[in-house]
């Protein structure tokens, strides 16, 4: 074996352990979601109102439970009292999976959201007149 060799056999053994590393997360993963039937990947999954990018829109699960009065105006001609996720030009009724346990949930086009559901009688600061 030259010395050419060894090297193209080296560098590829390295970049041939780089993808073993890399894949057996995903192996680890897939397994699991096996396991458990899907079901982490079935149902949908509820925004966290404590987590930084629904805090920074200060979105809450249930609309009385805003406890910022400055938040409590009226937008675009719309009450307070009358501002929930269900009537927002951001939200999006769910044909299917529109219930976690009791709460009615739906979809929302806001980056806080990102792929996860709303309860339908929420609120946030970037609520618009649907």
């Amino acid at each position: 074996m030259n010395r050419r060799d060894f090297f193209q056999l080296f560098i590829g053994g390295a970049g041939l352990l780089t993808l073993a590393t890399t894949l057996k997360p995903s192996q680890l993963k897939a397994e699991e979601r096996r396991r458990s039937g899907g079901a982490a990947a079935a149902g949908p999954v509820l925004v966290d109102p404590a987590t930084p990018a629904a805090k920074q829109v200060n979105y809450v699960h249930k609309h009385s439970d805003m406890k910022d009065k400055a938040l409590k105006v009226e937008r675009s001609g719309v009450k307070w009292d009358d501002q929930k996720c269900t009537n927002c030009s951001f939200y999006q009724k769910r044909d299917k999976d529109n219930k976690i346990g009791a709460m009615a949930v739906g979809g929302c086009s806001m980056p806080f959201a990102s792929g996860k559901v709303i309860a339908d009688a929420g609120w946030c600061m970037t609520w618009a007149k649907k």
